[in-house]
């Protein structure tokens, strides 16, 4: 996994690859009155992402919940009062 953009406070892509795939995990941090709220997505490419949609896709949304809930509570931990 890479790290493979950032924009400081917005968003952020993490990629993991290989030469039969892709897969970008993409987060965007919206601050809105509550807090921040948190748009994530999962693109899968390449050659297996058939077969990666069926088991990994299965995995990112049981888990998916959790891991956003954790880094919506990180964010806002660090959110910059001014």
């Amino acid at each position: 996994m890479e790290v493979t953009a950032v924009i400081e406070n917005q968003n952020f892509t993490v990629t993991s690859k290989t030469i039969l795939y892709r897969m970008d995990f993409d987060h965007e941090l919206i601050a809105d009155r509550e807090g921040t709220r948190i748009v994530h997505r999962v693109t899968f490419s390449g050659f297996l992402k058939p077969i990666l949609s069926m088991i990994v896709g299965a995995q990112v949304d049981k888990g998916l919940p959790i891991t956003l809930q954790n880094l919506k509570k990180l964010a806002e931990s660090r959110e910059n009062p001014a």
